[in-house]
């Protein structure tokens, strides 16, 4: 479905995107969101502009939540569109239901039913610690359940696993470089890697969500107890061939430099026999590879405990395995 309003900005740059969707008011975007209303015979509710991610979040009441893409990263929309459906009664967590989708002024717009709940990044913080690891534990089961979802061979998703690394690889440098990284940190990348040798040896291709993290994730308390509910946000996936990829976010923004925390996450997705050193570098190589990562900011993740003046040094903090 393309839908024509009139009201969506045309051709910006990725940084006039952003500073669009963060800042313009409600009202800017009340047009195409009234036109979707009418389109799609959405509740008579209120609209909130909610702040959160790269991409204009909006919710309908309780019930509703949609989701605008620019063109500038449409490829994120089109694969909340083709996966969202794909995992419905999947998983052990709820996950939104696909009510529409489609184009409204060339962006992407995703229409969900809203998860109720908790979001985890409001309590990961405060959490005791046997609950964390038991969150922790629980995530491992459900990245092997995403890991497992059917899929067609063909699917518009899946990479070339060579050439999706050798990509990843000849791009990070400017995009760290962007990102202002210190030059001496810069400067040892490419060796870091190249050293890390075959750090995504490919297994069978399989889902990779790719972003699993708090922000990501519901949560529910139960007789006291918290314990992931619900599973959001999908403009990430992958079909590819390596955990790693997968492993690593939840390591990074969950485990946070905790090796109880890691143990638990590694033991869980099945993976009992570890050779630590081994694992750190694999996973701080992929790390620097990561897509759209802003490797300073996953460092901030992780309290400072050494020197970090190599990638050694950071891989000992970041995956302390």
């Amino acid at each position: 479905m393309k839908i024509e309003v009139g009201c969506l900005p045309q051709t910006l740059d990725n940084a006039a995107c952003n500073d669009f969707i963060a800042s313009a008011p409600l009202a800017a975007w009340m047009p195409a969101l009234a036109q979707l209303q009418r389109e799609f015979d959405l509740p008579n509710a209120p609209w909130e502009k909610i702040a959160k991610g790269s991409n204009a979040l909006f919710a309908l009441g309780d019930s509703v939540i949609v989701k605008l893409v620019p063109p500038n990263w449409r490829r994120q929309g089109d694969k909340e569109l083709l996966v969202t459906p794909m995992l419905e009664g999947r998983l052990s967590l709820r996950t939104p239901k696909l009510i529409g989708g489609g184009e409204i002024d060339n962006w992407v717009f995703v229409i969900s039913t809203r998860l109720s709940g908790t979001s985890l990044a409001d309590i990961w913080p405060s959490l005791p610690h046997e609950q964390k690891r038991s969150i922790m534990a629980q995530t491992g089961e459900v990245l092997r359940e995403f890991r497992a979802v059917p899929f067609a061979e063909d699917i518009a998703i899946r990479v070339n696993w060579p050439s999706y690394l050798d990509a990843l690889i000849s791009s990070c440098i400017a995009r760290h470089q962007r990102r202002n990284m210190p030059a001496d940190l810069v400067a040892q990348v490419l060796p870091y890697i190249e050293a890390a040798g075959d750090f995504t040896a490919p297994g069978e291709a399989r889902f990779i969500h790719m972003d699993f993290h708090p922000w990501n994730l519901m949560a529910k308390e139960v007789a006291g107890q918290w314990r992931l509910d619900g599973l959001l946000d999908f403009g990430d996936a992958i079909v590819g061939n390596s955990d790693h990829f997968e492993l690593l976010t939840p390591m990074m923004f969950m485990a946070q430099g905790d090796p109880v925390l890691a143990k638990a996450l590694l033991q869980s997705y099945g993976m009992n026999e570890i050779d630590g050193p081994a694992l750190q570098d694999q996973l701080t190589a992929t790390m620097l590879i990561r897509p759209d990562s802003d490797v300073t900011f996953c460092m901030e993740q992780v309290p400072v405990t050494a020197p970090r003046e190599n990638w050694q040094q950071i891989a000992a903090q970041m995956f302390p395995v």
